[in-house]
């Protein structure tokens, strides 16, 4: 720590105190990945979450459709729906992972609004 870690530890109070420990704690990936459904944009989630599924289970079919095929043509086709279902599967877990480092970053916004709350209501020496 340093000198001025510790000076905005002596100017907390108890309770802010505790509060800046709970929040410079790293969360779990599951509590990151579950705090990713709350806040106004759950629904969202839960969309991306059911839309992956359906592109996954897109992607089983046209894989087993592409196994299955007769001929060439639609061995392309089928294994063409497959590779593009599969990519979305890949955004959307892109895009869920990019909500769930958003969420990383407002949680460190607010510690340092903590921090600087709590240094500005100290006095000066």
């Amino acid at each position: 720590m340093t000198h001025l870690d510790d000076a905005i530890r002596r100017a907390l109070s108890p309770e802010d105190a505790r509060a800046l420990d709970a929040l410079s704690r790293e969360e779990p990936l599951i509590l990151q990945a579950l705090h990713a459904f709350q806040g106004q944009n759950r629904l969202y989630g839960v969309i991306g979450w059911l839309g992956g599924f359906a592109l996954f289970g897109l992607f089983l079919w046209c894989a087993w459709r592409a196994i299955a095929a007769p001929d060439l043509r639609l061995l392309m086709l089928w294994g063409g729906g497959a590779i593009l279902a599969m990519v979305g599967v890949a955004m959307i877990k892109l895009w869920f992972f990019m909500e769930m480092q958003k969420n990383s970053i407002i949680r460190e916004l607010k510690r340092l609004e903590l921090q600087v709350a709590a240094l500005a209501s100290r006095p000066a020496n």
